[in-house]
């Protein structure tokens, strides 16, 4: 199932969530619920890409926590590290998550899903600027510019200094010349 075809049926209260979420390449959606009763909760099954992608999860989980610290709801994220045998293995390097916001159950829980929603949106898009933010010093290349995959090789090393990579995950390749450190 692809981004699109979970955007298409996820609820519609949960799809600006999903669209920024989208937008992440180091994140693809595999399920969703925004909650139908009191006692649901909001679930975000997703996969993410390699250590980076579980570093910048964490920043963002990060953000969000402490944007709900003052509210009754709680925020739990699960990493899945066994698949049952009848479902097909994750491909290399991503990384099977749960992401669930739990609100107490009462008569007015729209409000708790609707305040959810908007903490996500607005902590995507503190976290969105936070990694603008961040600089990137001269170093070997450790991922994947095309996918962020960190299971990435050399191809060639010329004597120039160029190297030519190639990506383990999406098997994109590139030339650069590594920075003198």
């Amino acid at each position: 199932m692809s981004d699109s075809d979970i955007l298409s049926k996820a609820d519609r209260v949960l799809r600006p969530v999903l669209k920024e979420l989208g937008g992440f390449p180091w994140i693809r959606l595999e399920g969703c619920c925004a909650g139908h009763k009191p006692e649901d909760s909001l679930w975000l099954e997703i996969n993410v890409l390699g250590s980076s992608g579980l570093r910048r999860l964490t920043e963002l989980l990060r953000i969000l926590d402490s944007k709900l610290a003052d509210t009754d709801c709680r925020l739990d994220c699960l990493l899945s590290y066994s698949a049952p045998a009848d479902v097909a293995p994750v491909p290399h390097g991503w990384i099977p998550t749960a992401v669930e916001v739990f609100w107490p159950a009462r008569n007015d829980w729209r409000r708790s899903q609707s305040m959810i929603i908007e903490t996500l949106l607005s902590s995507i898009e503190e976290f969105s600027n936070r990694l603008s933010d961040t600089s990137n010093p001269p170093c070997a290349i450790n991922y994947c510019p095309f996918c962020s995959s960190s299971f990435i090789r050399v191809d060639t090393i010329e004597k120039s200094g160029q190297q030519r990579y190639r990506c383990g995950d999406c098997d994109m390749t590139w030339t650069m010349v590594d920075p003198v450190v």
